[in-house]
């Protein structure tokens, strides 16, 4: 065949892969937010965008992209007149987008939070906050991480994972800031598989088990309450604020998409001196 012919079939070739690489770049274009996810969760409510009531903080760049922290720092504090009510965090391109719903209340003091999240592809996050008068506000950024639902974890970590499913940590100490409230950690033992990660040994997926829902109590008076789903990392943490007052018994418990319950009692000293436990 002459030498023409060979030009003419790679021009070709380049041609047709310009044109499938343009088609895929459309594709991943897609807008899921605008798309699915608003119409899905909010309808037609009207949301404003910005950092005037809520800011999300998010790396630019995950170094480990199952365990990416996040926090939301919160413009407005928590009083019986006007508070934030509800939380959304959003990963637009994880395999089910809504990583958590977050109800909180004015005994928080503060609705400031931190967490660490899967993410499984180049996406935006966003956080969507509800205030006790229905009004919704989000912030959204953007962060490069890859493969957080699907990395598979290590035979012998899952292992001694599983046996300590359930147990709790719980850390608090009095914020500099504000010396009525106090900012808590609580840390749940849990593998949070997410029915994307293969078995090393059989090569099979992993069948899911995740943290579903967390609700936190500090002396019977309700803190804050989670729906979680698979792109909450392993081991969830979650950082919050309340207010300790006197001091007394913050109670955590836990459900997870197995059923299994779990519920530990934390003493917690008084605003002033407020320890871990």
């Amino acid at each position: 065949m002459s030498a023409t012919f060979w030009r003419g079939l790679c021009l070709a070739l380049l041609v047709m892969s310009a044109w499938g690489s343009c088609a895929a770049a459309e594709e991943s274009e897609v807008d899921v937010w605008a798309t699915l996810l608003r119409p899905q969760h909010f309808g037609d409510r009207e949301i404003s965008e910005g950092k005037d009531l809520v800011e999300l903080r998010l790396p630019a760049r995950a170094e480990d992209a199952g365990v990416v922290p996040i926090s939301i720092n919160a413009k407005i504090p928590q009083t019986a007149e006007r508070y934030i009510r509800t939380l959304y965090i959003f990963i637009d391109r994880n395999p089910r987008p809504l990583a958590g719903k977050f109800e909180l209340t004015p005994a928080m003091g503060k609705a400031d939070m931190a967490m660490r999240l899967r993410i499984n592809q180049f996406t935006d996050v966003r956080v969507v906050a509800e205030t006790s008068d229905g009004h919704l506000y989000m912030d959204k950024g953007y962060t490069r991480a890859s493969g957080g639902c699907s990395a598979p974890p290590p035979f012998l970590e899952l292992k001694e994972a599983r046996e300590h499913i359930g147990e709790m940590k719980f850390h608090a100490q009095s914020s500099e800031q504000d010396g009525d409230v106090a900012l808590g950690q609580l840390l749940i033992s849990h593998p949070n598989i997410t029915g994307m990660q293969l078995d090393q040994r059989t090569r099979a997926y992993l069948p899911a088990e995740y943290v579903t829902k967390v609700t936190l109590k500090f002396n019977g008076e309700h803190i804050l309450s989670a729906e979680t789903d698979i792109s909450i990392s392993e081991d969830p943490s979650f950082r919050f604020f309340f207010k300790p007052k006197s001091g007394g018994t913050m109670v955590a418990e836990m459900t997870d998409s197995k059923g299994r319950q779990f519920s530990h009692s934390f003493e917690v000293a008084g605003a002033a001196d407020t320890v871990a436990r």
